[in-house]
């Protein structure tokens, strides 16, 4: 019986002295994160118009505030309407970061850049946000560049909402074009970024609206290989992810 106990113990010591060292070498091995949205101001930056000087502030402090709180992650949404919170050759500026679509910050800076360096040096991991299918929030108040993707490829694009709530724009995502944009903007990010991951948030259809189907038919038509419609858009939503 002594014998059976003293190999129990032992076993215990072992598993506890391996999990303090996993602990040790993996400060983060708790992911204790927070989302930052940037779509309609709704967390950073404050609003469309503050300075350069001011959005730095912001956002400090809004770390520390996490910080202090216990976080070690934030995950900011960077791409909330096929638009940049950051230098980008395939995307223009967001209008949520100075106001009008395309126009940089002035004086200019990269904010991602900035983001990741003030993250970073409090130990905390930085992920990148992005919206893959949502391409302008609200076609009657949003501003639009004309270097814009539904300027540019205005066939990539298909139109979905109501007059309550706003008609918004929305990459098609049956279109490999679609897709492979995609991939393209993803790319670009962690390869230039010092990123500790990638969020897609709303990768999947528009929420459906009573009596009006998301018009997608003609995709469907040309790509849908003989399956259900529901069941291929389930398919589109799992391939961006899989080439990403």
């Amino acid at each position: 019986m002594k014998n059976i106990l003293a190999i129990f113990l032992l076993l215990f010591a072992c598993c506890t002295f391996q999990k303090t060292i996993a602990q040790l070498s993996s400060p983060n091995f708790e992911f204790r994160a927070v989302w930052v949205a940037s779509v309609d101001n709704i967390d950073w930056p404050s609003n469309n118009n503050v300075s350069v000087a001011e959005q730095k502030v912001e956002f400090i402090k809004l770390l520390d505030l996490h910080e202090s709180n216990g976080m070690n992650a934030v995950i900011v949404q960077v791409r909330p309407a096929a638009d940049a919170l950051y230098p980008s050759q395939y995307e223009p500026w967001s209008e949520f970061l100075t106001g009008r679509q395309g126009v940089a910050p002035s004086p200019y800076y990269d904010p991602l850049k900035f983001m990741i360096t003030e993250t970073h040096k409090r130990g905390m991991e930085f992920h990148a946000w992005l919206n893959p299918y949502r391409a302008v929030f609200n076609m009657n108040t949003s501003s639009v560049s004309p270097t814009h993707l539904t300027k540019t490829h205005p066939e990539w694009f298909l139109v979905y909402g109501s007059k309550k709530e706003g008609y918004k724009k929305f990459f098609n995502p049956g279109l490999p074009e679609v897709m492979q944009h995609t991939v393209k903007v993803v790319k670009d990010l962690v390869t230039r970024y010092d990123l500790d991951g990638i969020h897609m948030d709303d990768y999947f259809y528009p929420y459906r609206i009573a009596g009006k189907e998301f018009p997608d038919q003609q995709a469907f038509e040309q790509y849908g290989k003989g399956m259900k419609k529901d069941d291929w858009r389930r398919s589109n939503c799992d391939s961006i992810v899989k080439l990403i």
